[in-house]
């Protein structure tokens, strides 16, 4: 996992530190809107060293309820906690991180 995300870091020209948490943020999100099942084959298809970034609650919660995130919500998280409101570079990071998730299982 160390090498995608030194490698996403790198395409996006960011540190390590925020490559690691846009593709947690988005990670969550993407586990928190799958309904329970998609979300229960995502984990198992997904590295153990990303899905170690979530607890066992958090795991337990995508597995058993969907929550509807917007779009817009997931940039502005990943804005406020990584880039001090640089709404561009979020979406930037939010695109890279929904390509880096669907590479790891499809």
């Amino acid at each position: 996992m160390e090498d995608i995300i030194e490698k996403f870091a790198q395409r996006l020209e960011i540190s390590s530190d925020k490559a690691r948490q846009g593709i947690s943020i988005t990670s969550k999100y993407f586990l928190q809107n799958s309904e329970p099942v998609v979300a229960t084959g995502v984990l198992s298809m997904l590295p153990s060293s990303l899905t170690n970034m979530f607890s066992n609650d958090e795991k337990q919660e995508f597995k058993t309820s969907q929550k509807n995130i917007t779009y817009d919500e997931i940039i502005k998280k990943i804005s406020n906690d990584c880039f001090n409101g640089d709404t561009q570079k979020s979406k930037k990071v939010y695109e890279e991180a929904i390509n880096v998730i669907k590479r790891q299982i499809w």
